[in-house]
């Protein structure tokens, strides 16, 4: 099966935009420093609007959300922590990092926190992008298609964008990208497990290119899904980071966590690089008190942790039954999303399902119609499949 599909941003082309809500594309020329917050306000008004005439939903399966919530443990420490919702975070922000070094085998101060992980990619794209690092112009290396809002900001700010195509298994191909490294090159950039696709690179293999290319290029990695992984199946990266490698790590709490109305990431990078990076973020002064409070607690329950990562795999099991019983060729999955083609035009999809109460997402390459679906409930994926087989 091939699937050839370019970067696209999913959250504007998914089912919210059937009832008529466009972007207006032309804003973004107005200042590169103001697009990223023009597009989310953007965004946020389209929202807003959307509320007054959404149907009763059944099941929303378009942003790869966590449909169990936050974790038991996360929750009482998010009303407890709402006493001292009337401060700034001060001391709770170091041992949520602690936390993390201590885990990962870094240093505190190869962590820095941020409200969810987009600050960090934007971050990365005005540094990478703009005059701040080696100059302005350069190239940003990466795959055909990808998670494309790092690529698509650091554009506003005058990178070139290179992008490779991926291998047979939907895979970066890391020969050619190591092969494409030139002084040209300001960063390498990897989304693992890769959105939309799902799939991840081998261990051996990232480890191996991060160690040969990292100290010609910085190489950035987004393991925003990482957590779907069991960790015994992740690259140990921030090892790397430890032992001096130019790499710098993404991850959220938004997924696994249940975090993405509450907004917590971090990052985890060489420590002299961090201060620099924190010019063009707010980082640990942005989380709120009662969001790492309660992500101290969420860190630590690797329980609820666990029964997210089962469930998914339920989930995402079940979605595979259904597709191939109605002859539907699909993207093996590490992440808790599957994408695949489909065979009406995307509007009339996205109509179809919407109006049947499933909110997801569907993107068009080459009159190739395509769905990536968020994986939900193992409820939610039955009721997809249920309207999926009467309109399919």
């Amino acid at each position: 099966m091939d699937l050839p599909i370019s970067r696209r941003n999913w959250l504007r082309t998914g089912a919210l935009f059937t009832a008529g809500f466009v972007l207006n594309k032309s804003s973004f020329a107005i200042n590169p420093a103001a697009a990223n917050a023009l597009h989310e306000q953007t965004l946020t008004n389209e929202f807003a609007s959307l509320g007054r005439e959404m149907p009763k939903l059944k099941a929303r399966i378009a942003f790869n959300e966590n449909p169990h919530g936050i974790s038991k443990k996360a929750k009482e420490a998010l009303i407890q922590a709402a006493e001292v919702s009337n401060r700034y975070a001060m001391f709770e922000g170091q041992e949520l990092k602690q936390l993390i070094a201590a885990k990962e085998g870094v240093k505190p101060e190869n962590v820095m926190l941020s409200a969810g992980s987009s600050e960090l990619l934007t971050a990365m794209a005005v540094y990478y992008a703009g005059s701040a690092a080696k100059g302005s112009g350069g190239t940003i290396l990466t795959s055909q298609f990808t998670y494309d809002d790092f690529l698509g900001c650091a554009k506003k700010f005058g990178a070139k964008i290179e992008a490779l195509p991926l291998t047979k298994e939907y895979r970066y191909d890391l020969a050619a990208m190591k092969a494409k490294v030139t002084a040209d090159t300001k960063l390498v950039y990897i989304c693992n497990p890769n959105n939309p696709t799902g799939t991840v690179v081998p261990v051996a293999d990232l480890v191996a290119f991060c160690k040969e290319v990292s100290p010609k290029v910085p190489v950035f990695i987004d393991e925003a899904y990482i957590d779907f992984l069991k960790p015994e199946e992740r690259p140990a990266l921030p090892k790397l980071v430890a032992e001096g490698y130019n790499l710098f790590l993404t991850r959220t709490f938004s997924k696994i966590h249940g975090f993405a109305g509450l907004r917590l990431g971090y990052a985890i990078a060489p420590e002299k690089f961090l201060p620099e990076l924190q010019n063009y973020s707010r980082g640990e002064w942005n989380p709120s008190v009662t969001t790492l409070k309660a992500g101290i607690a969420s860190y630590q329950d690797e329980e609820w942790q666990n029964f997210c990562r089962t469930e998914n795999e339920k989930a995402r099991e079940l979605l595979y039954k259904g597709l191939k019983e109605k002859g539907y060729e699909y993207v093996p999955s590490f992440a808790n999303f599957v994408l695949f083609p489909i065979r009406m035009k995307t509007k009339q999809f996205e109509k179809e399902m919407f109006g049947n109460g499933i909110l997801t997402s569907t993107r068009e390459y080459n009159a190739q119609p395509y769905c990536r679906v968020s994986v939900g409930t193992v409820d939610e994926m039955g009721l997809f499949m249920d309207v999926f087989k009467k309109i399919a």
